[in-house]
């Protein structure tokens, strides 16, 4: 008796296509094998994406179960504002960690809890890293200033922004003296044409050689609110007692010297003397372009 022929593996399947037996054999192998491996290649990567999409699940409730509270870091926060800020920022968070840190609004409750922190004049951005982790950029007040109240100082930006705390006094920071407008709360602006243009002084003389023989600036008589015929404002050295009679504020002189002219007359005292009053305890720069006067 007669054996069949065995079919070829998979020739049932290929033989109902349309055309299929007018393609040459060794064609049709070809054709087959390809397909085959297709198959098999979409099988296997379908098979990977589920493992992988189920080890990131996985990943993620590890992620999730390990993180107690989220975590914030100041990444541009100057180093002078460390001591000063940190616990102040740090303070401003501390209804926000009890949040989910995956919520989808998550990063602008972080930037509304920082919004009124009076250090802060604007969030940049605050992004979400892996693990719980926020990093927040933002745009710094740095203090100018010492403001001189009765019994204790309160810092100022150079734009006349009150900044968060009170201090005692400290020689890093000149002071202004004689501010007639009362405080406002940390984060405004201080009114007051006054602290203006006592500001605007300390920042003509801070870039200066001499900067640091200057311990603040008067602004008691400004306008000429207590006596007309006298300096509007001083400045005040490291000398005791010592007075610099500046004149009127920046940008408001009437016939007497610009500020170009009172920093030339300091600068060759300095030159002359190592200081910028020349060793004399009190001098007058507001009159003459080329030189101070004693006053008698």
């Amino acid at each position: 008796m007669a054996r069949k022929k065995k079919k070829k593996a998979g020739a049932s399947v290929w033989s109902k296509l349309p055309g299929w037996s007018s393609i040459e054999e060794g064609t049709r192998r070809g054709i087959a094998r390809t397909s085959l491996f297709v198959v098999a290649t979409v099988a296997v990567a379908a098979g990977a994406s589920y493992g992988v999409t189920r080890l990131d699940s996985h990943t993620e409730e590890l992620i999730l179960s390990e993180v107690d509270q989220p975590t914030f870091t100041f990444v541009d926060l100057p180093r002078s504002l460390v001591a000063l800020a940190g616990a102040d920022l740090e303070a401003s968070l501390d209804g926000v960690r009890d949040h989910k840190w995956t919520s989808d609004h998550m990063c602008q409750t972080v930037a509304d809890a920082l919004g009124d922190v009076g250090w802060i004049a604007k969030i940049d951005s605050v992004r979400r890293l892996p693990a719980g982790r926020f990093e927040i950029r933002a745009t710094y007040r740095v203090p100018e200033a010492l403001v001189q109240l009765k019994e204790y100082f309160l810092l100022v930006d150079r734009a006349g922004v009150r900044l968060p705390g009170r201090y005692a006094y400290d020689p890093m920071w000149p002071i202004v003296q004689g501010v007639a407008a009362n405080p406002p709360t940390p984060g405004s602006r201080w009114d007051g044409d006054d602290l203006r243009a006592g500001l605007a002084v300390i920042h003509e003389l801070s870039n200066e050689p001499f900067a640091n023989q200057i311990t603040g600036v008067l602004v008691d008589n400004f306008g000429g609110r207590g006596d007309p015929r006298a300096s509007h404002i001083e400045v005040a050295t490291d000398r005791a007692g010592g007075r610099i009679r500046w004149g009127s504020a920046p940008g408001f002189e009437q016939e007497e010297n610009l500020v170009a002219h009172k920093l030339a007359i300091l600068r060759r005292n300095f030159q002359r003397t190592g200081r910028l009053d020349a060793g004399y305890p009190v001098i007058d720069i507001s009159t003459f372009p080329d030189r101070f006067t004693i006053p008698g």
